[in-house]
């Protein structure tokens, strides 16, 4: 009895472990044609890995995989659509045009593995699918959607005639699809810009009932078509082009609470709920650098249970609660080298209000700010408080040239391309202008501009001034 129950727990065991290895698959990419070595990432729908690229310009990672599923390879700036399928091992020899040249934007592939997966790709990345053009966004309603039709038919029949396997071409033809059926949820917008494809900001929008009335037909309430990406990209359009009632507002809470609503309302498989909710989510935290989220985040507990997303989402709430008004300046003992050679920290400028501009000599819009910071500094001259230039410039040389040949005032500091306040506040544009109290804590975290007249009145009415 003993023998027949070990036999079966080893087979039970050996069981598992085929079962486990028929998951994996191994992705191969070979650099020996290349010139260049190149970061090499591949991306799934919710997991990203990175391919180390070895001294024999080749790399491979091992991915566990449920089922079949449609990835994004990166070589340098170039993307590539895949489809990676479980125990099926692929290999990628990267190959050069027909002029011998390699495209900084589009790979050429050489393919080895499993005959049928090796089609699907090559197929995927070299057919002659048809999609919208920008003109034609400039057609009427029904010309639109009857074309769309129309190449519908075109691309369905192209992919029958590939002979893949039934469950692919089923997947195929779905993702091809919404692809296709994508700018149908930017047609009430997109139809007004110029040419189709030029926004000029003069646009009079007015309303396309029939596309959206088209929209939601499209939508499934499937969890097996919402791992397909471009059904998910269809669905993220076509929900904010119809929940949000004023588009080019600037109430980020209302938006995002519509499109909640939305959801709840035509969606209850809870896959979709929760990756939906959670982007919508952690969208509105970094547009308004963590505001409260108020009865947003009722659908967040309601729809979010994944603890990957939760631990996202403190991790976000965490980051901009640093950066929050009230709080006392990061890295404030951090000393930045002044005009002079003396090292200096906003620490030290304790007991004064400080207006700090982060800039470079560089930057065009920076220094069309010079004229008017000068002349804030002279009005608040014998006034409590200090005014501090943080340049990031790379060069030193150049930043020195200019303080000394412009006679700027005020504090001068230079900070270099990878300033540590340029890290605290996460500042992608300058100039940027931060103001804090006289106990270095942080007033407003986006300060007037110098040539803003609020500028001058927010200042006059600190008080200790």
């Amino acid at each position: 009895m003993k023998r027949v129950l070990l036999l079966v727990i080893n087979l039970v065991v050996m069981y598992n472990i085929v079962f486990a290895q028929g998951d994996k698959m191994r992705l191969t990419i070979d650099l020996r044609n290349a010139i260049l070595e190149e970061r090499v990432e591949v991306k799934g729908n919710d997991w990203r890995k990175e391919i180390v690229v070895e001294d024999d310009k080749k790399g491979t990672v091992e991915i566990l995989l449920e089922r079949g599923e449609y990835v994004q390879l990166q070589i340098g700036y170039a993307k590539s659509l895949l489809y990676l399928e479980p125990g099926k091992d692929l290999t990628l020899v990267l190959m050069a045009d027909k002029d011998g040249a390699f495209s900084f934007f589009r790979n050429k592939f050489g393919y080895q593995g499993d005959e049928g997966n090796v089609s699907i790709n090559k197929y995927l990345n070299e057919n002659d699918l048809k999609f919208i053009k920008s003109i034609d966004f400039t057609l009427g309603e029904n010309e639109f959607l009857n074309k769309l039709v129309e190449l519908e038919k075109e691309n369905s029949r192209l992919i029958k005639r590939q002979s893949f396997s039934k469950e692919f071409e089923k997947t195929e033809l779905l993702r091809v699809k919404y692809l296709l059926y994508i700018p149908l949820v930017s047609y009430p917008v997109q139809h007004f810009w110029k040419n189709g494809s030029e926004w000029t900001g003069m646009e009079q929008y007015e309303e396309t009932p029939l596309v959206k009335d088209y929209i939601p037909r499209l939508f499934v309430d499937s969890e097996e078509i919402w791992q397909i990406p471009s059904y998910r990209d269809y669905v993220k359009g076509g929900v904010g082009i119809l929940a949000v009632s004023d588009l080019m507002g600037n109430d980020k809470g209302k938006a995002i609470l519509e499109q909640l609503v939305f959801l709840a309302g035509h969606f209850k498989t809870s896959v979709i709920l929760e990756d939906m909710t959670q982007e919508l989510v952690m969208q509105y935290i970094q547009q308004t650098e963590g505001k409260p989220l108020g009865e947003i985040e009722n659908y967040y507990r309601h729809n979010v249970k994944k603890e990957s997303y939760i631990q996202e989402f403190i991790r976000a709430q965490n980051m901009w609660a640093k950066y929050a008004e009230g709080t006392k300046i990061m890295s404030s003992n951090h000393k930045y080298m002044d005009i002079n050679g003396k090292m200096v920290a906003l620490e030290d400028l304790v007991g004064k209000y400080v207006y700090i501009d982060i800039w470079a000599t560089w930057c065009g819009p920076c220094k069309a700010e010079l004229p008017y910071l000068k002349e804030l500094e002279k009005k608040f001259e014998e006034k409590n408080i200090h005014f501090v230039s943080i340049s990031i410039d790379s060069n030193k040389a150049a930043w020195i040239k200019m303080v000394q040949e412009d006679q700027l005032g005020g504090i001068q500091l230079f900070g270099g391309n990878k300033a540590q306040i340029t890290k605290d506040y996460a500042i992608k544009a300058i100039p940027r202008f931060i103001l804090l109290d006289k106990e270095g804590k942080v007033m407003n975290k986006e300060m007037t501009r110098p040539s803003d007249l609020a500028t001058e009145e927010t200042l006059k009415g600190l008080e200790g001034i």
